[in-house]
Order: structure tokens, then C-alpha cells, then sequence
């Protein structure tokens, strides 16, 4: 019987992701921030032409869009890249990754179980990005109720 295989955690990688997610959390709330304040300016601004209302708002719903979903699409990405390295190595955590704790590594079956769960998750996610993309489209251009 072989010794477990380790992954040994990075130095400074647990440093790096508080300072990735305090980062995150600043732009987030600095946006809401920014749309609270602006928010009856722009819908002042929207409304002000009634003759190009329409495609004011079209373009406000399609920066709300970009907004909300480019964050869960890189999230996307960066899973199905993962996974797609974990099933070409075979090995989970994918040689080079840096982890915050020491973890066993996974190989063969195990590493491939891992890593299609990680393309079926990013999966997910792309699919929650096309249906609130949709939603999104259609609520741009619906009908005027006029």
C-alpha cells in the first residue's frame, strides 16, 4: 500500500484570496453604492424623452445584465478550465494549483469524479448566466404598454 499523496498549501495563498475576496466585496458595494445614489438620475434620464425612453432603458437593462452576470461567468470559466485540467491530468488539485490548506491529492477515477463534478457545476453556472441573460433580453424588449 503507497503513502498518501499531499498537495502542500502555497505560502501567502491564504493572503492573496482574503485580499481577492476584500477586493470583491469593495467593487460590489461600491456599485450598489453608485447605482443608490444615481438611481433617480438615471431614471430621470431614461424618461426624460419619451421618444427615446425605450432605448434608454434597453441600455440601462443591458449594463444591469453585464453587471450581474460577468462575475458568475467568470466563475463559470474558471471551473470548467479546473475541471478540464483535473480530467487531462488526472490529479485533483491539478499540478501547480495553489491551495490554502494541505489536501490529499486524488488520482485516476477519483480525480476524474472531481473533475467532470466540477465541469457539470460550471455547467450549471453558464446555464443560470443564459437563463437570466434571456429574462434579462426579454424584459428589454418587451412590448410598450402604451
Amino acid at each position: 500500500m503507497s503513502a498518501a499523496e499531499m498537495h502542500y498549501a502555497t505560502p501567502g495563498a491564504g493572503r492573496r484570496l482574503a485580499w481577492h475576496i476584500a477586493l470583491a466585496a469593495i467593487v460590489g458595494v461600491t456599485l450598489l453604492a453608485i447605482l443608490q445614489t444615481y438611481q433617480p438620475a438615471l431614471l430621470e434620464w431614461a424618461a426624460s424623452d419619451p421618444a427615446r425612453m425605450r432605448g434608454r432603458a434597453q441600455m440601462l437593462i443591458a449594463m444591469v445584465a453585464v453587471v450581474l452576470l460577468a462575475p458568475i461567468a467568470g466563475v463559470a470559466t474558471y471551473l470548467w478550465r479546473l475541471g478540464s485540467r483535473t480530467l487531462a491530468e488526472e490529479r485533483f488539485p491539478p499540478e501547480g494549483l495553489a491551495v490554502v490548506r494541505d489536501v490529499l491529492v486524488l488520482r485516476g477515477a477519483d480525480a476524474r469524479a472531481r473533475g467532470r463534478l466540477l465541469r457539470g457545476l460550471a455547467a450549471a453556472f453558464f446555464v443560470v448566466t443564459a437563463i437570466m441573460a434571456l429574462v434579462l433580453f426579454r424584459l428589454a424588449t418587451l412590448p410598450s404598454g402604451g
